[in-house]
């Protein structure tokens, strides 16, 4: 079976979709032997293209970056023909703007609709446009795919997709995150320069992800029991963070980006994930940090049950209070981390290890490509 993925964001962002579309791929290349991919890109350089499976074919045609929204909406279609693509997997909300070749099924992943659920965090143009594409791609697709239970059901209530059309696979955990750090935790809290005992944050310094409620959070457990904060992650609010910081008597470490290889060590040293976010469409710290034995407070609805299982604690998203009480709960009982480290370890293992997502990623190919084709 020839898969093609859309892998404009494998090589060169750093975000969620750019870890979504690495992991998924490289999954598929490792655990499903019987898939043929072929990874289509306006551009095959950039600072992730070592990691492309060497299992793996890619098309690029190199285009100025100027052409490359052109070439992915209307002539891609023609290079899937050309490849006797079997299967089209749109791995971050977009299929392109032309049909794809007659007989060839089409996925759209569908990471969240923050947009619509959250408005205010977003610019009406940005608004406008996302529900364009989003919805004429959910439109052409043969199969949805959410990448929780909570987009799941986004998706029926916000943009009225049947049940029938939308499949949820989790995304997977970065292979990395199952054995040792590549850097020992304590070998990376001495590269960076980093405290005992300190509380981690990992996120875009933006105001969806809560990091100004975890400040007063801290700020209002005394201060001989207050640890130190490490936040991972840049953004438009650091000035006002740091200057928060400054007000509440809390000593705050801002990393910036974190280098791959520093974060599973980062996760280990830190005594527990702090992940305060409104809303997500996954969660990928919380399983990162479960899976390298960090307990994990982080918020209620949204995914974040999905992502945290048994291995967190949950307070509404920003209250302050409640927040610095689950911290100090965490801290204080060494009992209670333990078993959280435990639940959690075993939680991510069941449902995010790259073996077992690559397998319903491949299952879903099978029964689209079994089924009559009628888009």
């Amino acid at each position: 079976m020839i898969i093609g993925l859309d892998a404009k964001r494998f090589f060169t962002n750093a975000t969620g979709l750019g870890t979504y579309a690495r992991t998924t791929i490289q999954a598929l290349a490792r655990y499903q032997k019987g898939l043929r991919l072929i990874l289509y890109t306006p551009q095959a350089g950039g600072p992730y293209a070592h990691q492309v499976p060497p299992e793996a074919t890619v098309i690029s045609p190199r285009l100025p970056r100027s052409l490359a929204p052109l070439w992915r909406s209307f002539a891609l279609p023609r290079d899937v023909a050309r490849a006797g693509v079997h299967i089209y997997h749109g791995l971050s909300h977009e299929l392109p703007l032309v049909p794809l070749p007659h007989g060839v099924r089409s996925v759209v992943t569908v990471h969240d609709l923050l947009f619509l659920s959250h408005p205010h965090r977003y610019p009406a143009v940005d608004r406008l446009l996302y529900r364009v594409k989003y919805q004429a791609s959910i439109a052409k697709a043969h199969c949805v795919l959410a990448i929780s239970q909570a987009t799941r059901q986004e998706l029926m209530d916000r943009l009225a997709v049947p049940a029938e059309r939308i499949r949820v696979v989790y995304q997977a955990c970065p292979e990395v995150y199952f054995g040792p750090p590549p850097v020992p935790p304590q070998e990376a809290r001495r590269q960076m320069d980093l405290p005992q005992g300190f509380v981690l944050f990992v996120g875009s310094l933006i105001p969806r992800k809560g990091a100004a409620t975890l400040v007063e959070a801290l700020g209002r457990l005394p201060r001989s029991q207050r640890p130190a904060l490490v936040l991972a992650g840049t953004g438009p609010l650091e000035a006002s963070l740091r200057q928060q910081a400054q007000r509440l008597g809390v000593s705050a470490t801002f990393l910036g980006h974190v280098a791959a290889e520093l974060l599973p060590g980062l996760y280990a040293a830190a005594e527990l994930l702090a992940y305060p976010s409104e809303a997500e469409g996954f969660g990928l710290p919380i399983v990162e940090a479960l899976a390298c034995g960090t307990p994990v407070v982080t918020s209620t609805g949204s995914c974040f049950a999905e992502a945290g299982g048994p291995g967190a604690i949950y307070t509404p998203p920003a209250d302050a209070e409640r927040l610095a009480q689950a911290m100090a709960r965490v801290l204080e009982d060494s009992a209670l981390a333990e078993n959280l480290r435990q639940a959690g370890r075993a939680h991510v293992v069941a449902n995010f290890h790259p073996q077992a997502v690559a397998a319903r990623l491949a299952a879903i190919y099978r029964e689209l490509l079994e089924a009559p084709c009628t888009r």
